[in-house]
C-alpha cells in the first residue's frame, strides 16, 4: 500500500509541458499551423484539468494511508523492535491472547522449539504471563526480525536465523509450536506448493520434539480475503492423523483461526 500511494502522489507531481513559444518575435508558427496551435492547447487545458481532478479525488491518502505511510519501519527504527503489528498482529493485547492459546498444551517445566519465531516474543510472555522462564529455542529466516529480537532482548533469548527444514538433528525440544507461521509464505521455494509446504514443515517439527507439534492455523470459514492461506481444518486433520496417529484439533476459539495439536506416539 505505501508503495502504490507513493507512485500515487508522484504522479500527481507531473507537470504539463507548456508551448514553446517565442513572446518577442511572436513564432509560434514554427511549431504549429494555426488550427493545430488551437487544437493543442484545447488538449493541455483538458489534460490540466483531468490532472487536477484525479489529484483531488484520487491522489488524497486516507489518515490510515498516511499513518502507513510514516509509522513504518523506514521512519521508526524502533518499529520492528517493539511494535506488535511487525509480527503480524493489530496489538499487543492480541498477540498475547493469541499466545495463551498455544500456552495452554505446554506443560509446566516443558521446552519449545517455536518455528517461524520472529523476535522471539513468546519466550518472555510466557515468564510474564507464568513468572517463570521456560527452555526455549525461536528460528526465524527473516534476519531483520532476530536482529530486531536480539537487541532488544539483549540475546538473552536462544534465536536461530535458519531454514527450519536445515535444522542440526539433535535440536529436540518437547514441543515444537508454529503460531502462524504456515499462514504466509516467506520462502523462495517454487518447487513445494502450500499444502506440500505445511506438510513439510510439520514432518520438520514432529521430527524435532518429544511430546509432540503445535500448530496455529488461519480456517478457510473466515471467509475473508486477508492475503493468508486459509486452510481446511478437515483436510489438515486427516492428513496429519493417517501421517502421524495421534491427533486433535481445537476451533473453538474463533471461526479464524484453528489449533491442530499433533501427539509424538
Amino acid at each position: 500500500m505505501f508503495n502504490k500511494i507513493k507512485k500515487l502522489l508522484m504522479k500527481k507531481e507531473e507537470k504539463v509541458e507548456p508551448l514553446k513559444v517565442d513572446p518577442v518575435n511572436d513564432v509560434v508558427e514554427e511549431f504549429f499551423e494555426d488550427d493545430q496551435l488551437d487544437e493543442n492547447f484545447d488538449d493541455q487545458e483538458e489534460q490540466f484539468d483531468d490532472v487536477t481532478e484525479e489529484a483531488m479525488t484520487e491522489f488524497t491518502p486516507t489518515q490510515d494511508e498516511k499513518n502507513e505511510i510514516n509509522d513504518q519501519a523506514d521512519s521508526d527504527p524502533e518499529y520492528l523492535e517493539h511494535s506488535a503489528e511487525a509480527v503480524g498482529y493489530e496489538n499487543r493485547e492480541q498477540q498475547w491472547d493469541t499466545y495463551r492459546v498455544i500456552a495452554n498444551y505446554i506443560g509446566e517445566g516443558d521446552s519449545v522449539l517455536d518455528f517461524g519465531c520472529a523476535r522471539g516474543d513468546f519466550e518472555r510472555f510466557y515468564l510474564q504471563e507464568f513468572n517463570e522462564s521456560i527452555d526455549y529455542t525461536g528460528v526465524d529466516m527473516n534476519k531483520q526480525l532476530i536482529d530486531a529480537g536480539n537487541k532488544v532482548y539483549e540475546e538473552e533469548v536462544d534465536l536461530l536465523c535458519q531454514d527450519w527444514f536445515n535444522l542440526e538433528e539433535d535440536l529436540v525440544q518437547d514441543w515444537s509450536i508454529n503460531i502462524g507461521s504456515s499462514n504466509l509464505r516467506y520462502d523462495a521455494d517454487t518447487v513445494r506448493d502450500d499444502k506440500k509446504y505445511l506438510h513439510d514443515t510439520m514432518k520438520a517439527m514432529m521430527n524435532h520434539c518429544e511430546k509432540g507439534s503445535i500448530l496455529l492455523l488461519a480456517s478457510d470459514l473466515s471467509g475473508i480475503d486477508d492475503g493468508l492461506i486459509n486452510w481446511n481444518a478437515g483436510d489438515v486433520f486427516n492428513w496429519a492423523q493417517k501421517e502421524f496417529g495421534s491427533v486433535a484439533i481445537d476451533h473453538t476459539f474463533s471461526k479464524d483461526i484453528f489449533t491442530l495439536i499433533i501427539y509424538k506416539n
